[in-house]
């Protein structure tokens, strides 16, 4: 680790009394063969990758969006269900119905 952070800057000689100038070196590609050797494992580390970046995508939504991409869609669902059944305790079933099917705990 410490000979790529070396290797990641390049100290130029100045005369005595004068810093020398530091030059970031050019980003290296990655070795093709780093990474996983196991493809499970790639898939499971890939798989945790996408769920991050589309929590901080739903994170960076405006309101609406947010609401109509996450909670309108279930609600929608439960509303039509709970005119079809007219229960008694209408929020209660509405209530249990959005548990029941609540699409990320799938």
């Amino acid at each position: 680790m410490e000979s790529a952070i070396v290797d990641a800057v390049v100290a130029t000689s100045a005369p005595d009394g004068e810093e020398a100038e530091i030059t970031p070196a050019a980003p290296q590609p990655a070795d093709p063969g780093s990474g996983y050797n196991n493809p499970e494992q790639a898939a499971s580390a890939e798989k945790a990758a996408m769920a991050v970046a589309n929590k901080l995508n739903m994170q960076a939504l405006p309101i609406r969006q947010y609401l109509e991409s996450t909670v309108v869609p279930v609600m929608l669902q439960g509303l039509q269900a709970l005119v079809k059944e007219r229960p008694n305790n209408p929020v209660e079933f509405l209530a249990g119905y959005l548990l029941k099917n609540n699409p990320q705990k799938s």
